[in-house]
């Protein structure tokens, strides 16, 4: 994971800022609106089927980061919901001994992580290869050789569990393990190690590497990280990546955008570009995508979010991402914070605390998944930029959220009929009447079988 571009906001107070967008969303009282849904069945419906929802976890790497407990952090992944998570072992932890199968040269905590887990592994293929290539990336025959080797004694060791690929992490942004001081843009130019034509290469031996081993193992490509207007996406398909691959993979944060835009509809309408572009690119009525990295630093200091905000934007992004079928998986970053110090983003991006202890956001991950993986069908209906309300057909009831986007509480909704209970999503009973429209979701569990009706006004 790596910031965005930090927006300068000046010196108003976030508050301030996200109360005069929403004042400019809604200059006057919203007009009454019925946003009604169907009793289930009375319309066609695409077949819903629930993503994958993992998270980061760092058992892979030499740092211990406080990944240093593997029965606890399967809990976490299981409290939360989560059904997979992300990690690995880097390209630079094996040797190559002439004549014989690549060599672990240190022995890594995710091997003792994936028996425990029960979670399905996506495991990232690369990095850490300053020692096999100067750039730390395989560019000639003999490293691409190498990385073939590497990443089918990866898939051996990730048969048993199910495992998912990746290839590589990040290719785009950083050469080997160096991050240079400026980003490429567009395709790059083909002398700089991070340009498109060269992520294809490899991504095409690793495909077919992983596919030789397991043929029914998803293996994903592209792990990209900023990449505005999805350029250098688009570059990397046209240099044939995609091809037998089983999706693209992205990272998509806004934590340091303007704070209006911080927050799961503005991942989501990149999104939702990033599938219209590869529409058009491979000719596919669409093309699955995984965001293998998405999050928000509960940091102190600049692109700050508060640690209720994140839980906030982690249940909206859940519940509205679900009516995506083409989104197959997202895993938040991280599952737990990595560093203890306030003021670094890095450190601070966990659904966990250091100490172990959970975030506001693992109650609203727990709550809004649990929606969503239960379910039958989804829907979304958008009244008013910036208010969502979504109905959830489940075997037993029916479940309406409604939640604003905006930081400030915006309208008001009624929930209409007879819900058998209304509560905050961690929070108390909700009450009666015209309730006030809030970043937390809002729920409502109505009867199976009839219609669900509420009235969102001013």
């Amino acid at each position: 994971m790596r910031m965005r571009r930090v927006l300068a906001l000046g010196t108003v107070p976030a508050i301030a800022v996200a109360a005069l967008a929403a004042h400019a969303l809604y200059p006057q009282s919203l007009p009454t609106t019925s946003v009604r849904f169907a009793a289930p069945g009375a319309t066609r419906s695409v077949a819903y089927q629930p993503a994958l929802l993992g998270a980061t976890t760092h058992f892979g790497m030499v740092r211990d980061l406080g990944y240093n407990n593997p029965a606890l952090a399967a809990r976490q992944l299981s409290q939360i919901g989560a059904n997979a998570y992300r990690d690995g072992l880097v390209w630079g932890a094996f040797s190559f001994p002439a004549g014989a199968a690549p060599r672990l040269d240190q022995r890594r905590r995710v091997l003792d992580f994936m028996p425990v887990a029960n979670a399905r592994p996506l495991l990232v293929l690369g990095l850490g290869g300053v020692k096999m290539a100067p750039q730390g990336m395989p560019f000639d025959d003999q490293q691409l050789g190498q990385f073939a080797a590497y990443t089918k004694t990866i898939v051996q060791l990730g048969q048993r569990y199910g495992a998912m690929y990746e290839v590589w992490n990040e290719w785009n942004m950083k050469v080997g393990d160096a991050r240079p001081a400026f980003w490429i843009t567009g395709q790059g130019n083909p002398a700089d190690p991070r340009a498109a034509v060269h992520y294809a290469a490899l991504a095409k031996v690793a495909v077919a590497a992983v596919k030789s081993v397991n043929p029914s193992a998803k293996v994903l490509v592209g792990a990209v990280g900023v990449d505005d207007g999805w350029q250098w996406t688009q570059a990397m398909v046209r240099y044939g990546a995609l091809e037998g691959a089983d999706g693209v993979s992205v990272h998509v944060y806004n934590q340091c955008r303007r704070d209006e835009q911080r927050n799961a509809p503005e991942m989501i309408d990149r999104l939702q570009s990033l599938q219209d572009m590869l529409r058009r690119e491979t000719k596919r009525a669409s093309v699955p995508v995984y965001v293998t990295e998405f999050g928000w630093p509960t940091t102190a200091t600049k692109c700050a979010i508060s640690p209720e905000r994140q839980g906030y934007n982690l249940a909206q992004y859940l519940l509205q991402s679900s009516t995506l079928p083409w989104l197959r998986g997202s895993w938040i970053y991280d599952l737990k914070d990595i560093g203890q110090n306030p003021n670094d983003i890095e450190d601070n991006f966990g659904i966990y605390r250091p100490d172990d202890s959970a975030k506001p956001s693992a109650c609203f991950v727990r709550e809004s998944r649990s929606i969503v993986s239960a379910a039958t069908s989804v829907e979304l209906k958008n009244p008013f930029p910036g208010i969502y309300v979504l109905r959830a057909v489940l075997p037993d009831r029916q479940v309406a959220a409604v939640w604003t986007s905006n930081t400030v509480p915006t309208g008001h909704v009624t929930l209409e009929g007879q819900p058998k209970a209304a509560r905050t999503m961690c929070g108390q009973a909700a009450g009666k009447g015209a309730l006030p429209i809030t970043p937390e979701p809002i729920l409502a569990d109505y009867p199976s079988g009839g219609a669900v009706t509420v009235t969102v006004s001013g």
